[in-house]
């Protein structure tokens, strides 16, 4: 399990990835999974799920692997997600089997954890069909790639040291009944670019942004990227794009990244 620095808790954290595409092919949300598994995150666990072909699963190369065809595989996923904290669903094409979905996701919020929605393609209409605490809408083209770093900058900003800090109760209690959205961008050197790129994604794909009342920001970066002075910049960045927001922001440090800044924006009415 991961450490939180902030408030001394362990999370539990789960990444279910959904195989949206016919037999024989590897959709999204399993090629995330992949993508994922390559840098191994320590003490996330990653479940592949589909509905069409075991074949499928077998190309998958998480460890943990379901097909939910009836009632009784619903109930050992289930069982399989009590006791986390949080779970990431990832699917691209979303309507390309809404059913496998929609089961996961309900499977996910059965079990009492808080459910990030990670979806791609057309999700015209999907809210209507899917259970979520957070959705973040993100386009076909590479989405395996871009949901795997969504999915990372999550768990960095929620375990990685840093001033103010975020720890995943704040986001938790953000998310919790409001159905929140959720923005991403990243730039090289400047917090601006990863902000605005963001803030780009929001406005592109959700009509009712600037309605938002509430948003939360997290920003990933070396330790040099930091000041609250740019972190006023950047919450009034944000109000240009909804005004009546009330904004809350936090820090991660992560050296690691040198010259990149990850920039992850939660909103919710």
């Amino acid at each position: 399990m991961l450490g939180n620095s902030f408030d001394n808790k362990f999370i539990k954290i789960k990444v279910l990835g959904v195989n949206t595409a016919s037999d024989g092919e590897l959709s999204g949300g399993l090629t995330a999974l992949n993508f994922m598994l390559e840098k191994s995150l320590p003490g996330v666990n990653y479940l592949a799920i589909d509905r069409h072909d075991k074949n499928n699963l077998v190309a998958c190369k998480a460890a943990h692997k379901f097909r939910l065809l009836d009632m009784a595989d619903e109930r050992t996923l289930i069982r399989n997600l009590r006791g986390t904290d949080l779970i990431f669903v990832m699917a691209d094409e979303v309507w390309e089997n809404i059913k496998a979905v929609a089961i996961a996701a309900h499977c996910a919020k059965k079990s009492g954890a808080t459910m990030i929605l990670i979806a791609g393609g057309n999700f015209q209409d999907a809210e209507d069909e899917i259970i979520f605490d957070a959705v973040m809408k993100l386009p076909s083209e590479d989405f395996d790639t871009n949901a795997a770093k969504v999915v990372e900058t999550f768990i960095a900003a929620m375990t990685l040291p840093g001033y103010p800090k975020l720890d995943f109760r704040t986001f938790a209690e953000f998310i919790k009944d409001s159905a929140s959205i959720v923005g991403y961008g990243e730039a090289k050197n400047s917090v601006a670019f990863a902000a605005n790129r963001a803030l780009k994604n929001l406005t592109s794909t959700e009509d009712n942004f600037k309605a938002s009342t509430r948003i939360l920001f997290s920003v990933t970066a070396p330790k040099e990227k930091f000041s609250l002075d740019r972190a006023e910049k950047l919450s009034k960045l944000v109000k240009r794009y909804a005004p009546a927001a009330e904004v809350s922001f936090g820090f991660s440090v992560d050296d690691l990244l040198v010259r990149k800044v990850k920039f992850l924006i939660l909103a919710a009415q």
